[in-house]
């Protein structure tokens, strides 16, 4: 070890979390024509062979791409943090995702400020797991206006189109609880 080293909170310590989204329930996460449908997906309509058959499920799969991002902008806010092994539950282009897991790798986790309570209104976020699944569940309910591109059966390609995006059909507690964050691995800086 070279002289003067010193550990501090600045210092790599990485610890990797799981992340699940529970969508298989219909009412939290409808499947109707509307803002609120399409569930979360990092997969947009060019991700399959054959892409979504009717406008409506091309913005669905819009929009579940919009909430995917809106996760991935909530998180990375925090600290510095990767979004890795991503796996997804969908059977195609119209199908809207059941489940998505994933994990994120936090290289400074002691960045992250663990006070305050959940979107549920009682769970105090006492651990780095807590304060990410309430920023995950309110990245779900975000509402975001953007320029997406979406497949529409009637063109070529997918079009530039201005979409929506609302909370889904769930509370903010019901939200909360779709959401399962699990410490998987940490590295330790010993004194």
């Amino acid at each position: 070890m070279p002289s003067g080293f010193q550990n501090d909170a600045n210092q790599l310590q990485a610890e990797m979390y799981r992340v699940v989204v529970t969508m298989s329930n219909t009412t939290y996460y409808p499947t109707t024509d509307g803002n609120d449908n399409g569930g979360v997906t990092p997969s947009s309509w060019d991700s399959f062979t054959s892409p979504p058959t009717t406008l409506v499920l091309g913005q669905a799969r819009a929009r579940g791409n919009m909430r995917f991002r809106n996760i991935v902008n909530q998180v990375t806010g925090l600290t510095d943090m990767q979004v890795r092994d991503v796996t997804i539950t969908e059977a195609n282009a119209d199908a809207q995702a059941t489940s998505l897991a994933f994990t994120l790798l936090i290289e400074r986790p002691d960045f992250i400020n663990v006070t305050g309570t959940a979107i549920d209104g009682s769970t105090a976020l006492t651990t780095r797991a807590l304060v990410l699944k309430n920023e995950i569940a309110k990245a779900i309910r975000l509402s975001t206006n953007a320029s997406m591109r979406v497949y529409d059966p009637s063109g070529v390609e997918g079009t530039q189109t201005s979409i929506t995006v609302t909370h889904t059909g769930a509370t903010a507690t019901q939200t909360y609880g779709t959401v399962a964050v699990t410490l998987i691995d940490e590295s330790t800086l010993f004194d």
